[in-house]
């Protein structure tokens, strides 16, 4: 299964590792230090000026203009409907 994440991106959901509020780059010295890390390293993918959440996996970050809390209804969706 994957997770649409706008832009017409889908991503796996057992690479999410999490999806974070964009404004945690504004709070948190190690995810700054993190996203500056995979920049450098041309690993990541979207447009920060339109970004809302930032969906950490284990190979990159993505930078989605969907909210964070509508992401996550998505996933608790599916976790609804697949998991049991």
């Amino acid at each position: 299964m994957y997770l649409h994440i706008g832009q017409d991106w889908m991503i796996a959901y057992p690479d999410i590792i999490g999806l974070f509020n964009r404004h945690i780059l504004d709070v948190s010295p190690d995810f700054r230090h993190l996203f500056s890390r995979l920049r450098s390293e041309e690993r990541v993918f979207g447009s920060l000026d339109t970004a809302k959440t930032l969906i950490l996996t284990d190979r990159a970050i993505y930078l989605s203009p969907i909210s964070t809390q509508t992401l996550q209804r998505r996933v608790e969706r599916r976790e609804l409907f697949f998991d049991s």
